[in-house]
C-alpha cells in the first residue's frame, strides 16, 4: 500500500496562507462568510475567494470554489496550488482539507493540483489524487 507524500510548503505557498487570512480578514460575517480560499497559478497569479453560506445547505458556495470562479474570471484555468482556512472574529485560523464536491471541482482543474492541508502550526502539501479516494 502506498501512502501519500507529503511535501514542505515554499515562500510563496506561506503567501498564500496570509492571503486566505487577509481575505478571511476583510470579509468574516459570522453565519454567512467564515471561509476564506486563495490559490495560485503555474503562471503566479493569485486569486482569493470567500466562503457563502445559504439557508439551503446545498446551495453554500465553498471558499475554494469562490476562489476558482475569481481565477477563472480573469482569464485563468491553470490552477497550482490551492488553501482554505476558517477563522473567527478573534483572527484564530485553521485550515481546513476541501470537502468532496471542491475536491473534484480541484481535480478537475488539474490533476496535477496542490493542497496545504494540516494544521496553522505545521502546514503540509499533497496533491489533489492523494485526497480524491477510488478515483
Amino acid at each position: 500500500m502506498s501512502y501519500p507524500v507529503y511535501l514542505g510548503l515554499t515562500e510563496k505557498d506561506f503567501e498564500l496562507i496570509e492571503a486566505a487570512k487577509y481575505t478571511f480578514n476583510q470579509l468574516f460575517l459570522p453565519g454567512v462568510h467564515e471561509v476564506a480560499a486563495a490559490l495560485r497559478t503555474t503562471s503566479g497569479e493569485g486569486f482569493c475567494g470567500i466562503h457563502i453560506e445559504a439557508d439551503v445547505g446545498f446551495a453554500d458556495v465553498c471558499g475554494e470554489v469562490a476562489a476558482i470562479c475569481h481565477m477563472v474570471a480573469h482569464g485563468h484555468r491553470d490552477l497550482d496550488t490551492i488553501v482554505a482556512l476558517r477563522g473567527n472574529s478573534k483572527q484564530t485560523y485553521r485550515i481546513l482539507a476541501p470537502c468532496g464536491r471542491c475536491r473534484e471541482v480541484i481535480k478537475d482543474f488539474s490533476r496535477n493540483a496542490w493542497v496545504i492541508v494540516g494544521d496553522m502550526e505545521k502546514p503540509q502539501k499533497m496533491k489533489i489524487l492523494d485526497l480524491l479516494p477510488l478515483r
